[in-house]
This record gives C-alpha cells, structure tokens and sequence, in this order.
C-alpha cells in the first residue's frame, strides 16, 4: 500500500466524528412539551445534536491535502472496495475504477455517512485493522 495505514486509521476516525452524533444531554428541553409529545416538564435527555467539532472537516480537507495524487487514487480505492466488495477482488481493481471517480473525495466524506466503514472494510480486506485509538492500526495475521 502506497497509502500510510496510521494515516488512513487517522482518517476513518475523524469521518466518525464528522458523522457522529452525540446526546444533547439534560439542558436541552423540547420547546412545546405537547408538541413534542413529552410528559410535561421531561427533558429531552435523548434528542441528539450535530457533534460540536466544527473544524474536523477542516482537519480532514487539509489531511486529504496532505495525501500525493497516487495516495488519494489509492484511498478512493479503498472506499470503492469497502463499499462493492462484490465488484472488487483487489485493491488494484478498485484503484482503477477509482480513476474514473467523478466527484472529489471530500465531496464523498461529507455526503456519505458510511464512507468510513467503506474505508475501514477496504483496508480489512488489505490485512489492516484500525484500532480502538485514533490513528492506531494493526496488521492482521490471518
């Protein structure tokens, strides 16, 4: 692989977090108690809110900026074999298909909430694992 797997591992966590969803907690209470179908005076402990870290897509756009043409083609193939794992045997397969991919990579992160499961099944599939740290990887030994 041409494209560093800590980088990749580093990647696949902050897309969760752009993706993610948090509990709104206590403090938020639904604004019409009848309206939002609540008991009178319940919080809304479980609504959920967009996650508060504003600048991950700003970390993630300069990472990929970081990446070299060969790195992005290989990432973006990557997400292509995590994603139709059926159509793709190996990861030069998917690299090829990748050439062909219209739409820039970030535009794909953002838009995709799956795209960093579709990483992280592409790079399985090359014998890496993320670990449960960000950036974290191990070699698979099967």
């Amino acid at each position: 692989m041409i494209l560093d797997p800590d980088t990749a591992c580093s990647l696949i966590f902050k897309i969760r977090r752009l993706h993610g969803k948090e509990a709104a907690g206590p403090d938020v209470l639904a604004s019409n108690d009848v309206d939002e179908g609540q008991p009178q005076g319940e919080s809304m402990d479980d609504a959920l809110v967009e996650g508060a870290d504003k600048g991950n897509l700003a970390e993630i756009k300069g990472l990929l900026e970081g990446l070299e043409s060969e790195q992005l083609e290989e990432l973006a193939g990557l997400m292509l074999m995590g994603r139709d794992s059926e159509f793709f045997e190996t990861l030069n397969e998917a690299k090829t298909a990748a050439r062909e991919w219209s739409a820039p990579v970030l535009d794909f992160i953002k838009d995709d909430p799956a795209s960093a499961e579709y990483l992280a099944s592409g790079l399985e599939r090359c014998g890496v694992r993320c670990d449960d740290r960000e950036g974290a990887v191990r070699i698979a030994t099967s």
